[in-house]
């Protein structure tokens, strides 16, 4: 008679391949959740281009301007109504940003800029519910780095470093 190995015996080949599945889920998630040292200045301009998009799909969608209002370090959105620019501050994307320490946004290209909108009194510039808006240019800088957010005619927003 020959002597047989008890089923229990050993691992079989699905349990390892199991296994390995898991340690490569695992791996993948923390490969994804563990971010490279991430230039701030670059994620900075496309948080702010991702929310000006917003902004303007904003405007057409409730029929009302929504306009951008900038301070050195900080910037809100506001809406138009009744007469009288209103603060975002209950939208889940729009509310006001204040910015890292080292990062400040400047109006660019074409602005003349009063003093109550450098104060944050009202919208330097906004988007028009008919989606017929302006073009712009912001930019962002740091540490002797720039980036520049464009908005052309067609309502397309592009990023490029400055120097």
């Amino acid at each position: 008679m020959r002597n047989r190995l008890p089923t229990d015996a050993g691992i079989s080949l699905i349990e390892i391949l199991v296994g390995i599945s898991i340690l490569a889920i695992v791996a993948f998630a923390v490969t994804l959740s563990v971010q490279p040292s991430d230039d701030a200045l670059r994620g900075e301009a496309e948080r702010l281009a991702i929310r000006l998009d917003q902004a303007g799909r904003e405007a057409i969608a409730t029929g009302q301007p929504v306009g951008l209002a900038v301070e050195g370090e900080t910037y809100a959105f506001y809406r138009y109504v009744d007469g009288r620019w209103w603060a975002l501050e209950d939208h889940p994307t729009l509310r006001a940003r204040h910015l890292p320490d080292n990062i400040r946004l400047d109006l660019r290209d074409g602005y003349t800029v009063p003093p109550q909108a450098r104060a944050g009194v009202f919208p330097a510039f906004w988007f028009d519910p008919a989606g017929l808006s302006e073009p712009f240019r912001l930019q962002l800088e740091s540490e002797g780095r720039a980036i520049e957010l464009d908005r052309d005619q067609t309502g397309a927003i592009a990023l490029h470093e400055v120097g």
